[in-house]
């Protein structure tokens, strides 16, 4: 769908962010249940590094994101009338005046903060999100392609643009895309997860305690528990 959009419109970066972001979200929507919908691999990296999916599913969702981006691409050149497309088949290119490192440094940017974002949206155990999590995910992509549309494109799926880059036989900026958005990737899904996530601010508070309470008997889960039924604690204010 978003080669679709940048093969009839291209230049256009209203049409590409908002039909990228709501595919996004309808996408994830769908396949949540059965594959976890990821539909590029930043979004597999992210699970990869936090030890939630294993290198083989990784490799395995990467190559068939990829090829499933490489067979849109050849759905459209075959469908799409010539004078509605372009040869390059919507890949996604820096524009004019920026450098590869320039358009590096953009992806890992807003790849960073699609990963954060969405690790953010789907922990678990916060219950202070409410909402419709694809909706939101889809609405940092579009947030994220409108920033960076006239930059380095807006890519953050290194798949969405490889794809048609195999169909046209166009490779010359492709690794720009590989690098910067899986690069973003990680760090984005590591500080989430690692620092931010409910999970990793409870390991941090109980170490904290454990500090604080050397020789206390009382365990920090016990704590808490009592915490919940009684309030704090007046003699501790």
């Amino acid at each position: 769908m978003a080669v679709g959009t940048g093969i009839t419109s291209p230049g256009d970066p209203v049409a590409a962010s908002i039909e990228a972001g709501f595919f996004i979200g309808c996408a994830i929507r769908t396949l949540s249940t059965i594959s976890g919908g990821h539909v590029n691999p930043a979004i597999s990296i992210g699970f990869l590094v936090l030890g939630q999916i294993t290198v083989i599913r990784f490799i395995f969702y990467s190559i068939i994101q990829t090829l499933g981006s490489a067979a849109g691409a050849a759905l459209l050149k075959a469908i799409v009338p010539a004078n509605k497309t372009t040869n390059d088949l919507g890949i996604i290119f820096p524009a004019p005046g920026v450098n590869d490192a320039q358009a590096i440094v953009c992806e890992m940017i807003i790849t960073f903060f699609l990963l954060f974002g969405t690790f953010a949206m789907i922990d678990p155990k916060r219950i202070d999100i409410n909402g419709f999590a694809p909706f939101q995910i889809g609405l940092i992509v579009v947030i994220n392609i409108f920033a960076t549309f006239n930059l380095s494109g807006g890519c953050m799926n290194p798949a969405r643009t490889f794809g048609p880059s195999i169909v046209a036989g166009i490779y010359d900026k492709s690794w720009i895309y590989w690098v910067g958005d899986m690069t973003g990737a990680v760090f984005g899904a590591l500080l989430y997860g690692k620092i931010f996530s409910t999970t990793a601010c409870k390991r941090w508070i109980k170490a904290d305690f454990r500090r604080c309470n050397a020789g206390d008997e009382e365990t920090f889960d016990d704590k808490l528990a009592t915490y919940k039924k009684t309030g704090p604690d007046e003699n501790n204010h």
